[in-house]
């Protein structure tokens, strides 16, 4: 037993931290929510970072328009792939009522640089969508990258088998660059649907 728990004890305090964050997520997003309104959180930390086309792309790209701030790994084996898909579904129905682009901007920001070069992210994004002209997927180096999360209000603690622990939400930035809303579920662990997403962006817009 105590093999065990000197093992895995790392896991353990990453996890307990990771639910507390979600959970200060969460009760932020509800009280937003319940208010009806979308109060500026913070400046949202600009980026220049190479994208998936092997050109680089930041957040200063796009002002003027609503932008959504993905961060995630591609091989996580739980909420990422999920919660990309439903960013998919989020393009989707922004761009049958002509806001994708002309609007509303969204960029996935990996933070594990050594699996997800250039190459993986093509082939990752290339699953949920087929132009990328609206949607970056983007990388840069390891630290920077758990450090801009952090900025973006996402919790990023890598474990010893190099694997990630983190929080899974995503931040709803405006025109003016300021952080408007952490996009989370309710249920920590849960994925957000993209109905309940398009309804946040649509709501600053």
């Amino acid at each position: 037993m105590q093999q065990f728990i000197e093992k895995h004890w790392f896991k353990g305090v990453a996890a307990a931290a990771i639910i507390a964050i979600a959970a200060v997520l969460v009760l932020n997003t509800s009280t937003f929510k319940k208010s009806g309104k979308l109060p500026v959180i913070k400046k949202a930390t600009e980026f220049s970072l190479e994208s998936s086309d092997g050109s680089t792309a930041s957040l200063a790209d796009s002002n003027g328009k609503v932008r959504l701030v993905y961060f995630f790994w591609s091989t996580c084996p739980d909420v990422c792939q999920p919660t990309t898909y439903e960013l998919s579904k989020v393009k989707q129905e922004l761009e049958k009522d002509g806001l994708m682009g002309s609007k509303v901007v969204m960029y996935s920001i990996s933070f594990d640089p050594d699996k997800d070069t250039a190459q993986q992210l093509s082939t990752y994004s290339a699953r949920f969508q087929k132009d990328t002209t609206n949607w970056k997927f983007l990388r840069g180096e390891e630290k920077a990258m758990r450090d801009l999360a952090n900025a973006y209000g996402v919790s990023v603690l890598k474990n010893k088998d190099g694997t990630f622990a983190h929080t899974n939400s995503i931040a709803l930035v405006d025109g003016a660059g300021n952080i408007r809303e952490y996009i989370t579920s309710d249920e920590v662990g849960a994925i957000v649907s993209y109905k309940e997403i398009v309804k946040e962006v649509k709501t600053l817009l």
